[in-house]
């Protein structure tokens, strides 16, 4: 082989060597180009579901927000509820603004029973609530509680709501003064808690709150922690004995319905219990949920 030959051999052998070390690098960086841009995804993945993570925890759905609250304490003893402290909700406590409080607006009515229980109107009215798969609210006199104590634990046994309505209801002893009127309520609480070991705060002055409970009143009531609940659905079952307050009731609930709670005065009287079975079918047939109130709902009161 001649020297010029044996030169070209050797360039061409060295050209292949560089072309075949060329590709090499090319495939090494072009490995370690996908390594990188795969770990920038993925970690860019991670990344987000890191942020989504964190802002479905710092903001809960309106169903967690809206869990509710205790209907009544039970069974508490007295030297637990010391008079002088401050009653505070769940709403107060927590100092979240945006939590939305349980008393409701829509097709939702609040049925609330003044004056019992009655022997008879109160086991009938309670019969027909079960029928038709609702709540309420019954507001009692003390004396009536201590004839009729059975009928005090089936409300509370059913799910309702206890509250009071003093001793005598009569204007002239009730409103005498401040000091007649928390002690009625105060007689009446006490009852509940000897009959049913319920520890309630709900109270209903009778014939309303308005003008009775005047500022030295209402300074009184909120010192013994009474949460006072009028109405704005008057039946006027006490009136309207043949079973007027029926329709009396559903029009002013239509007026009502989808503006503001519907909290409705009934009372416990046999002619009340013996019209009460068309007022609730008519709720049933028109979508409407009957409801207990609570201690945590801001209560309905005259302006």
């Amino acid at each position: 082989m001649s020297m010029t030959t044996r030169k070209k051999y050797r360039l061409n052998k060295k050209g292949k060597v560089a072309v075949i070390f060329i590709f090499l690098m090319l495939i090494i960086l072009t490995y370690f180009t996908w390594g990188l841009i795969s770990n920038q995804k993925v970690v860019a993945k991670n990344s987000n579901l890191s942020k989504t993570s964190s802002l479905n925890y710092e903001k809960p759905s309106k169903e967690l927000v809206k869990k509710p609250f205790p209907v009544q304490r039970d069974k508490v003893s007295k030297e637990t509820l010391k008079k002088d402290e401050k009653v505070i909700s769940p709403l107060e406590e927590s100092g979240n603004k945006d939590i939305e409080p349980p008393l409701e607006t829509g097709k939702i009515v609040y049925l609330t029973f003044d004056d019992g229980p009655h022997p008879i109107a109160s086991k009938e009215i309670i019969e027909l609530l079960d029928q038709y798969d609702a709540k309420a609210t019954f507001f009692m006199l003390e004396p009536n509680m201590n004839r009729n104590t059975e009928i005090v634990k089936t409300m509370k046994e059913k799910g309702h709501t206890l509250g009071v309505h003093g001793i005598t209801h009569d204007v002239s002893k009730v409103y005498k003064s401040p000091e007649n009127f928390v002690n009625e309520m105060n007689r009446a609480i006490d009852s509940i808690h000897e009959i049913s070991g319920i520890n309630t705060h709900l109270v209903r002055a009778p014939y309303g709150s308005k003008p009775y409970i005047t500022p030295k009143f209402k300074e009184a009531s909120d010192k013994n922690n009474f949460i006072l609940w009028d109405w704005n659905v008057d039946s006027r079952d006490w009136q309207l004995t043949n079973g007027e307050f029926v329709e009396n009731t559903i029009t002013q609930v239509n007026h009502l319905v989808e503006k503001e709670p519907i909290v409705i005065l009934l009372h416990e009287k046999t002619t009340t219990s013996a019209h009460l079975k068309r007022l609730l079918q008519y709720f049933v047939d028109n979508g409407y949920e009957m409801r207990a109130i609570n201690e945590w709902m801001i209560p309905v009161q005259f302006k």
